[in-house]
């Protein structure tokens, strides 16, 4: 399965399904976007929303850093540095 790149606010998003470890330290700080699929790896549910402080909080909640947040303007990869 391909990593999906959905934009929310200012920043693109993906999750990394080789990285992740279903911790679901995601879901705590952002359940409005991430959830766990059936592998228990996390995914972002269709027409996620949150503000882009929260996602990016939830990026850097990721033990594995499996999220992966881009700003959409300069294309410069915010998290993980």
């Amino acid at each position: 399965m391909e990593d999906k790149i959905v934009q929310i606010g200012k920043y693109k998003v993906k999750v990394i399904r080789d990285a992740c470890i279903g911790a679901a330290s995601c879901i705590a700080v952002s359940p409005t976007v991430f959830q766990l699929d059936g592998e228990n790896k996390a995914v972002i549910q269709e027409g996620a929303m949150d503000s882009e402080e929260n996602v990016l909080m939830a990026a850097q909640s990721c033990p594995t850093k499996a999220i992966v947040v881009i700003d959409a303007e300069t294309g410069k990869q915010v998290w993980p540095e």
